[in-house]
């Protein structure tokens, strides 16, 4: 069978304005009597929304805000979160050396993680919102229980303590993912008369 000829000149597809069907070798469409146009000359619809996303970390409908408190509060967990005398810890060493609830501010930062994971519609993401936002919430928890227990025991020990960054890089991040969450799936569409 013989190679088809070579084209030297291009295809030019021109689109139906209404119903934005592209057609090659026309210039009206066959279902509207409209004139075609090149792809960048179509109307800009400013009423079409976004109904879902489908990168996971897309920040778009409400979903940045979240991400960001979440990734800060995971960063948080392993920069250092105390200092009492010389010694200088973060929230995954104090959690390895006893304080076990301190595991729950990692383990909500991942459960909100999978939420997002699993839910990238508008409308599921809206269903999450409070999950979401007790997750944060319950993430913040064993911070506060953690941290009233080291103060006390550097009080009884009259050990200085000092709080590092890491401990308020977690509080804001699961504050920013609790605020977050009442933007999360962005807001719900209006119901067309």
């Amino acid at each position: 069978m013989p190679p088809a000829p070579a084209r030297s000149e291009p295809i030019e597809i021109l689109f139906c304005p209404f119903c934005r069907d592209g057609f090659e070798g026309r210039s009206d469409c066959p279902e509207h009597d409209l004139t075609l146009v090149p792809i960048d000359e179509l109307p800009r619809s400013g009423d079409r929304r976004l109904r879902g996303v489908t990168f996971f970390a897309d920040p778009r409908l409400g979903r940045g805000t979240v991400l960001l408190g979440v990734s800060l509060a995971l960063l948080g967990f392993l920069v250092p979160l105390v200092r009492y005398g010389e010694v200088v810890e973060s929230a995954l060493e104090v959690a390895m050396e006893g304080a076990g609830n301190l595991w729950l501010a990692p383990v909500a930062a991942l459960a909100i993680l999978s939420i997002l994971w699993r839910r990238r519609t508008g409308s599921a993401m809206r269903a999450g919102r409070a999950a979401v936002f007790g997750l944060a919430l319950g993430g913040i928890l064993p911070l506060l229980y953690t941290g009233r227990r080291i103060g006390m025991l550097a009080e009884s020990f009259s050990t200085g303590l000092e709080w590092r960054w890491g401990l308020w890089l977690m509080i804001a991040g699961f504050a920013a993912a609790a605020l977050g969450s009442f933007w999360l799936g962005g807001p719900r569409p209006h119901p067309e008369a």
